[in-house]
C-alpha cells in the first residue's frame, strides 16, 4: 500500500472504533457510504452527523492537525472525534486516546511545514477536548498497522 492507501485505511478503523464505541453504549450508528462524503463520517441516531479524524498527531506541538479545507467540516458537525494513534519511536501522553471536541468551540492555530503546506493545528490541552477513552490494546495495534509517520 502506498501512504494515501495507508492513510485511509488507518482512517476506515478509526470510524470503526468510533462507531463500535458508540453502538456498545447504545446508540444506532451509520457510517457513511460515500467515502468522500462532505457532511460526515457517521450518522448517530438518525440524527448527529459526526467525524472521525484518526491520526498520529503533531506531537511537537501537542495537537492534532487538519487540512485548511477540513475545517469547515469539522466545525459543522454535531460531534467531532479524534483518535490518537501512538507515534511508531517517541513517547507521547496521550497516545490511544480518544478525544471528544466541541465542533464550534476548538481553538486552532495554523503552521507551515517545511514543505510549504498550510496546516491548522488544534491543540490537545485546551477546554473544548475532552478525553472520552483510552483504545484496547487490540484497537491501537491494529491503528499503529497503518502509521506512516516517521516520529
Amino acid at each position: 500500500m502506498d501512504k494515501k492507501q495507508l492513510m485511509t485505511e488507518m482512517g476506515l478503523v478509526g470510524e470503526k472504533i468510533i462507531s463500535n464505541m458508540l453502538s456498545l453504549q447504545g446508540h444506532k450508528v451509520e457510517i457513511s457510504i460515500n467515502k468522500f462524503d462532505s457532511d460526515k463520517d457517521l450518522l448517530i441516531d438518525g440524527v448527529y452527523k459526526a467525524e472521525v479524524k484518526t491520526q498520529v498527531p503533531f506531537v511537537m506541538q501537542n495537537a492534532f492537525s487538519i487540512k485548511p479545507n477540513q475545517l469547515r467540516k469539522c466545525r459543522t458537525v454535531d460531534l467531532l472525534y479524534f483518535i490518537c494513534t501512538p507515534p511508531p519511536k517517541h513517547f507521547d501522553k496521550f497516545a490511544g486516546c480518544i478525544f471528544s471536541a466541541e465542533p464550534m468551540n476548538f481553538e486552532t492555530t495554523t503552521y507551515r511545514t517545511k514543505d510549504g503546506r498550510d496546516m491548522i493545528l488544534i491543540p490537545r490541552e485546551q477546554s473544548a477536548l475532552t478525553i472520552i477513552k483510552k483504545m484496547t490494546d487490540d484497537e491501537i495495534n491494529e491503528l499503529k498497522k497503518y502509521t506512516v509517520s516517521d516520529y
